[in-house]
């Protein structure tokens, strides 16, 4: 299971932990997990684009974080369009992925 904990401060996103595998297909043609890896490598992508070095991120295999830096508005809206994206793949595929606030 992919598992996806958004940590909150004030309702601003500070930080995004992406954790795990769906395991809803054979590894290589895992849908669920291609559907997750193109959101968070086009928001970061956007993000190195638009507001470069606002965050810190480590990508390895099975782990992402997305540590908030130099917070703006600016970020906060792609990074809540991000957030949003993750809760439609969430809405369809419930089995395989968990989304997750913490404060």
């Amino acid at each position: 299971m992919i598992k996806i904990i958004i940590t909150k401060n004030e309702q601003k996103i500070k930080k995004i932990e992406i954790t795990g595998h769906a395991k809803s297909a054979e590894y290589g043609k895992d849908l669920v997990c291609a559907a997750i890896t193109g959101i968070v490598t086009g928001g970061l992508n956007a993000i190195d684009q638009i507001k470069p070095d606002s965050c810190e991120s480590v990508v390895k295999e099975r782990l992402i974080n997305i540590i908030i830096k130099n917070d703006s508005a600016d970020l906060q809206v792609m990074l809540q369009t991000i957030y949003y994206q993750f809760l439609t793949i969430y809405q369809q595929y419930q089995k395989f992925i968990s989304v997750r606030e913490v404060e």
